[in-house]
């Protein structure tokens, strides 16, 4: 009598199991339901606890795509959200793709392949992080932003993995982003007229600034410019009339989203990304780009009755921006004071609260420098600053390169157009994170999970020449 394998012992378990999951998920989201509608906090943990055993094996038995799952949640509304503590569906998607992801490969029994991932550099990354949170000067809110990170390089790894292993999988993440961001932005021009509520209205103006699914509009803003080349991949991917359509409608609202937000800084993000395509060699392309947004700009000004050329110009007079720089210069004293590894990862408000009130004209006291960079040498230090740089460095090279060698490829007729259109479109957003960095901290749960997903598809493909099939990671 033969043993059955590992893989015939589970495919035997998977009714069973699967009537299991999906009667616990299903009782666990109406008993969650009941205790939230009735106040009884009891009752709603007991179903929260259900529901997350039933999805987690749900999606460790692979019945669901975690990675597809993910990239449709990112932009929604929290599940719960106060002054303390936001709780978004992207954190909770995670919380339980990430380790059912490592359950499943670990039960497949395969070695992990995370493609042209450059190893050193995330593993710096990583022990710059650790580092930092030793000597942090608040231990909690370091050990929470240690998890977070820890969440955001399990996507990456997670992404890197799966789509070295089955390299089509990009397809489908890469539309499922262009999805969401297309009804994100539709969700956002309603925001922004009123239509749906709005939490920031535009002063001077009957517009509100969109947020959406995140607490600020410029979180949103950074959504949009990191989603709009997906969007513009669908577009060029699109076969036929109604397809071809769809696709323009997706790139439309995705641009229509990022100027509902209103925020500059992701406007100057989007169109200074686009200097990526220029290194890829499709200076046609980012042409194109710039001249169809200053297009879109003048035309959206004109319809909002100049809200937009409006929002540029109280740049000079607001005092958002000097808030902005005040912030800046708080975390340029934070880093003065500790060069080596930072105050702490998560502690960048502990620090304003002791160095901001020597900047007489701070008076906003967020706990963000509003770039990250900055962010990350006041809470991690010159190691954590020099590791960031390398990694966004690194990563940046693998994408560029492979998005390079696919387009002579493609050129060659050695590869097909839409393989060299998704690495394209990989590098292009991933340009975009490290021109975001100079506006915004990007990497809170919704915009970090995105940017994860960016690189580790972008490194997965990268592991697939285009003319020698498979290639060394970088």
């Amino acid at each position: 009598m033969s043993v059955a394998t590992r893989g015939e012992v589970l495919r035997r378990a998977d009714g069973a199991v699967g009537v299991g999951a999906v009667a616990a998920a299903g009782c666990g989201v109406a008993l969650a339901l009941a205790g939230g509608a009735t106040a009884n906090l009891p009752l709603a943990i007991v179903g929260g606890l259900f529901a997350a055993a039933g999805f987690f094996t749900i999606l460790a038995a692979g019945w669901v795509d975690g990675a597809l799952l993910l990239a449709l949640v990112l932009p929604l509304p929290a599940v719960y959200g106060s002054e303390a503590l936001r709780v978004s569906p992207a954190l909770l998607a995670t919380a339980l793709v990430v380790p059912a992801w490592l359950l499943r490969r670990t039960l497949e029994g395969r070695a992990l392949s995370f493609g042209a991932l450059p190893g050193r550099a995330t593993a710096l990354l990583g022990g710059a992080v650790l580092l930092a949170a030793a000597f942090a000067a608040a231990h909690l809110p370091a050990l929470r932003e240690l998890v977070t990170f820890g969440l955001l390089f399990g996507v990456m790894l997670m992404a890197a993995d799966e789509v070295s292993t089955r390299p089509e999988r990009a397809r489908g993440i890469a539309l499922a982003l262009a999805a969401a961001a297309a009804v994100s932005g539709v969700c956002a021009l309603l925001e922004a007229g009123g239509v749906l509520p709005g939490r920031f209205p535009r002063s001077g103006s009957p517009f509100y600034r969109a947020a959406f699914g995140f607490t600020w509009p410029n979180e949103l803003g950074q959504y949009f410019a990191l989603s709009l080349p997906f969007t513009v991949y669908a577009r060029s991917i699109a076969l036929g009339r109604l397809a071809r359509a769809l696709g323009t409608a997706g790139v439309a609202a995705c641009v229509l989203g990022l100027a509902a937000t209103f925020s500059r800084g992701s406007w100057v993000t989007a169109l200074a990304a686009t200097a990526t395509l220029g290194l890829i060699g499709e200076r046609r392309l980012m042409l194109r780009v710039w001249a169809a947004g200053l297009v879109a700009i003048v035309a959206l000004d004109l319809v909002s009755g100049g809200a937009l050329s409006g929002r540029v110009a109280s740049a000079l007079v607001d005092q958002v921006a000097a808030q902005r720089l005040a912030l800046q210069y708080t975390g340029l004293l934070i880093f003065r004071a500790h060069p080596v590894v930072g105050i702490g990862p998560g502690n960048f408000g502990v620090g304003l609260e002791r160095y901001g009130p020597q900047i007489s004209w701070l008076w906003d006291y967020i706990g963000s420098a509003h770039n990250l960079y900055i962010h990350m040498a006041a809470e991690t230090g010159a190691i954590g600053l020099g590791a960031l740089l390398a990694f966004l460095g690194a990563v940046f090279l693998v994408l560029v390169r492979s998005a390079r060698r696919a387009r002579a490829a493609a050129a060659a007729g050695a590869l097909p157009a839409d393989d060299a259109a998704l690495r394209r479109t990989l590098a292009w957003s991933f340009g975009t994170v490290c021109v975001a960095g100079m506006f915004e901290w990007p990497f809170a749960h919704g915009i970090g999970q995105l940017i994860m997903l960016v690189a580790g598809m972008g490194c997965g493909l990268a592991a697939f020449s285009p003319s020698r099939g498979p290639a060394a990671p970088g």
